[in-house]
């Protein structure tokens, strides 16, 4: 064997017995994440105001009035004097209010129901009336004419820990662990709507769906017809967000539940921003 052959096959014997050379340690500090806090959905929060100046009363041939039939309700004719906003607390719709009216065995009913898209349904004409007050006074219901718009009302912000919501069926606590960001209606059930905050609460909440464009501009609407065909005054009235004694007199004007009812009891209307600006201005349309 010459000397070139012999070198060669000693090389090649020398790199097939070679370790692998490990590659360096990677020494990179990996952190592990943070976790997000979640804020609060600033695409949620309304933060603009709507412009009423062109509103006109409704036309009964508005095409968003619909004719729902109901028979509870006291088909007696009374004279108007006041005029009341409501919510419903209640998702989409208007038949889950409906079925929560039959169940008692009085007339209770609102003249309307305004839903988010702004369909307003009427259950009866307005020169009739049903109980929606229910502070024992009949004749608060029968001189008033009730609006309700569809709402979930008074919502809670999501914190990762457990919350109540209601009793289940058998009569325990129904407790529910909330995800971090999400708000809940009062029922546990996860919402992805328009809020309205209120940093201080409102009534035990911090937290209401915003009522819609469509609803308010319907709400508008009915109440300069209103005004229109009974009298009753559109002048903004600055105690209507909590008990007042005016409106339990009967005092003519447009009034809210939280008008009559003890903040444990009633939440609605809530004082939403869009909500005020619209009856600051109906006055200045007539």
């Amino acid at each position: 064997m010459d000397f070139l052959t012999k070198l060669l096959r000693d090389l090649s014997i020398i790199f097939s017995a070679r370790k692998e050379i490990p590659a360096e340690k990677d020494n990179t500090i990996m952190l592990e994440p943070k976790e997000e806090i979640p804020a609060e959905p600033e695409n949620k929060i309304k933060d603009h105001m709507y412009d009423w100046s062109n509103l006109k009363p409704l036309e009964l041939s508005d095409p968003d009035l619909v004719q729902v039939p109901w028979l509870k309700y006291y088909k007696v004719e009374w004279p108007k004097n006041q005029m009341v906003l409501h919510h419903t607390v209640s998702g989409p719709g208007i038949q889950g209010d409906l079925n929560t009216w039959k169940a008692f065995e009085a007339h209770i009913a609102t003249c309307m129901i305004v839903e988010r898209d702004g369909k307003i349904n009427q259950l009866f004409s307005s020169k009739y009336w049903g109980y929606h007050l229910g502070v024992g006074k009949a004749s608060l219901d029968q001189g008033s004419i009730a609006i309700e718009l569809d709402s979930w009302g008074g919502l809670f912000l999501g914190d990762g820990n457990n919350k109540q919501f209601g009793k289940n069926a058998d009569g325990t606590p129904r407790i529910i662990k909330t995800i971090s960001g999400k708000f809940y209606t009062v029922y546990g059930s996860v919402v992805d709507v328009p809020v309205t905050h209120y940093p201080n609460g409102f009534r035990g909440y911090y937290y209401y769906e915003s009522y819609s464009y469509e609803q308010l501009k319907a709400v508008g609407e009915l109440l300069l017809l209103w005004h229109k065909t009974y009298g009753i005054p559109l002048t903004y009235n600055d105690d209507m967000w909590d008990v007042s004694q005016r409106a339990l007199n009967g005092e003519k004007g447009i009034w809210t539940h939280v008008s009559y009812r003890k903040p444990s009891d009633k939440q609605d209307c809530h004082p939403d921003e869009n909500l005020i600006h619209l009856l600051k201005t109906l006055p200045t349309l007539v």
